[in-house]
């Protein structure tokens, strides 16, 4: 999706691996942008506008990140922390088995434990646990900016996690004004952020 100075990209979707549901945040962000004046000051700092100054806006259900949001400028990635519950477990082993990570065990008495330092809030123990010993904790978006590709590409550093679209979308707006606004001439989005992270 591109509009006036920035271009939105996404995961597929009804995509069965999505943490959280992110059309909301397609719909509101473009609306949201557009009173920033992208493209008018992107035209001051550059004269020519490429596709390279654009700024790309990636939105990702969950960690997996098919859409690959972390070589663009604002990586929005979806993510759901799992808790334990008081169900016992039944020892299936399903979460085990399900844990790309390998941030799950289960103890000979039966207690399931998360690897807090391992867990990538993915979802996917959550999906396959049939006791209800595994259940949704917090849930929100990982918010990482300065990803690109090119002749020096580097992956997007993380900034803070959001709870909210409203949250994601003020963040997004705060970043791209200190942007609009302290940028130097000629200075991408990315080189501008990386001297600040």
């Amino acid at each position: 999706m591109k509009q006036p100075g920035f271009i939105i990209e996404h995961c597929r979707q009804n995509c069965p691996k999505a943490t959280r549901e992110w059309r909301e945040l397609l719909e509101e962000l473009p609306s949201n942008l557009a009173s920033l004046n992208i493209e008018e000051t992107l035209q001051k700092k550059f004269g020519q506008v490429n596709h390279h100054h654009l700024l790309k806006i990636c939105l990702a259900g969950c960690p997996n990140g098919c859409s690959r949001p972390d070589i663009k400028d604002f990586s929005i990635s979806g993510y759901v922390t799992p808790q334990t519950t008081d169900n016992p477990c039944i020892a299936c082993h399903a979460c085990v088995r399900s844990c790309l990570e390998n941030a799950i065990t289960i103890e000979k008495n039966g207690v399931v434990v998360i690897d807090k330092s391992k867990c990538l809030s993915c979802g996917n123990c959550l999906s396959v646990c049939p006791s209800g010993t595994l259940a949704a904790g917090e849930s929100g978006w990982n918010l990482r900016i300065g990803g690109r590709m090119g002749r020096h590409p580097r992956f997007a550093s993380f900034v803070k996690q959001a709870q909210t679209d409203e949250e994601v979308i003020a963040w997004v707006i705060e970043t791209i004004q200190d942007y609009l606004n302290n940028g130097g001439p000629q200075e991408r989005f990315t080189h501008f952020v990386e001297q600040k992270i």
